[in-house]
Formats: structure tokens, C-alpha cells, sequence
């Protein structure tokens, strides 16, 4: 699992460029670029462990400040489950949401963040490997992002301040520009370094999402 750390040491990033934002303001921009960042470049993956339990047979990331961005691969006790959305679901499965019948669970879903069940309904170890972004109330994000990416998304948060203006920075939309079109132009190079990993493993083109 990642090591997190506090979301305030990403402020010399920030305050670099926007040096009189206050920390409760940058912490909002630095979230936002950081969760922009993670849904672009998918550099977030953990896996996860939990046992779904009946009646509903759904469980909760145990991961925290984290919010689900699609499921990769998942198996209940030791049988893979396929990821489908819940409008999938909807038209192949019409009654899967409603029906108290359990079986051999074949789908994984996710119903609302953070929460995931298993259709048809069936209780068991669930592994999970997860794509993930910070949440919106996130205090913490992962070491790694500061450490590989810590300038792209200091830039990324900067340039939505100055876009703006607060009442401590006063806006500065050229300057916030260039800083966000520095962002959006880092994210395409960095989306294929996060997918390639560190092994430098061959980019796969199909893949589960929800």
C-alpha cells in the first residue's frame, strides 16, 4: 500500500507560484489537480482486501482519502469477477439490484463511492485491485505523487488559484493559464509512464473499467 502523507507538503509546489495563498485554499486546488492527475494517468492503483458478508453482499474500500476510479481485477474467493456498470447490469442483469436470490457471483459494481457488490448476491474473501484518486475531503495522498510529480501538480493547483484570484493572491489569468496548459500538456507523457510501471512492461489497450 502507499505510504500517504500529509496534503501540506505539497505547498512549497504551490506556494511557489502563488507565494500569498492561504493553506486552506491551496489545499483545495492541490486536491483538485491531484484527483485531475490520478483520473488521467490512472498512477494510483492499490489492491485491496475486505469479506462481503450477506444480506447485501457489498463492501467498503478500506482504503482512505481514496475514492474508487474503476476496478481492475477482483475475485471472490479465488473466482475472478467481471467489473460492469451499473447500466450494464441494468440491461443483462434487470432484476440484480432488487432480487434477494444469492449464487456463484459472476460481476463486480460499483453502486456509490467507495462501495462496491458482487452479482449475483454471495458472501466471501473479496480481493480487489483498484484505480484511485484522492477524495474530496482527502487530508492525506500518496508519497509517490509528491515525490514523481510533485512540480506538475504544484502547477496544475497554482494555476487554478491565479485563474481565479482568492483575496489573498489577487488573480493573475496569463500566468494561470500557462501554468495549467504546462499541467494538461504534462499528463499525456506522464499517463504512459504511470501505465507502463516500473517494470517498463508492454501497454496493454483492453482493459475492465467502470
Amino acid at each position: 500500500m502507499a505510504t500517504m502523507i500529509d496534503i501540506d507538503d505539497f505547498l512549497p509546489q504551490v506556494l511557489l507560484y502563488a507565494p500569498n495563498c492561504s493553506d486552506v485554499v491551496a489545499y483545495r486546488f492541490i486536491r483538485e489537480a491531484a484527483r485531475e492527475f490520478c483520473e488521467r494517468t490512472r498512477a494510483w492503483r492499490e489492491s485491496d482486501d475486505m469479506t462481503v458478508t450477506t444480506p447485501d453482499c457489498e463492501a467498503v474500500s478500506t482504503i482512505s482519502d481514496a475514492e474508487i476510479i474503476l476496478i481492475q481485477r477482483a475475485e471472490l474467493d479465488g473466482t475472478a469477477l467481471t467489473p460492469r456498470t451499473v447500466a450494464w447490469l441494468d440491461e443483462n442483469e434487470p432484476d440484480w439490484e432488487t432480487t434477494n436470490d444469492t449464487g456463484t457471483a459472476r460481476y463486480i459494481t460499483q453502486t456509490t463511492p467507495n462501495t462496491v457488490s458482487v452479482v449475483p448476491k454471495q458472501s466471501g474473501r473479496l480481493t480487489m485491485r483498484l484505480v484511485l484518486k484522492p477524495s474530496m475531503s482527502a487530508i492525506t495522498v500518496p508519497k509517490f505523487l509528491l515525490d514523481q510529480w510533485g512540480t506538475e501538480i504544484g502547477k496544475g493547483a497554482a494555476g487554478r488559484i491565479l485563474l481565479i484570484g482568492t483575496d489573498d493572491t489577487g488573480a493573475n489569468p496569463p500566468f494561470g493559464e500557462r501554468l495549467l496548459a504546462e499541467f494538461d500538456a504534462s499528463l499525456g507523457n506522464e499517463a504512459i509512464v504511470a501505465a507502463k510501471g516500473q517494470q517498463g512492461a508492454r501497454l496493454r489497450t483492453k482493459g475492465s473499467y467502470l
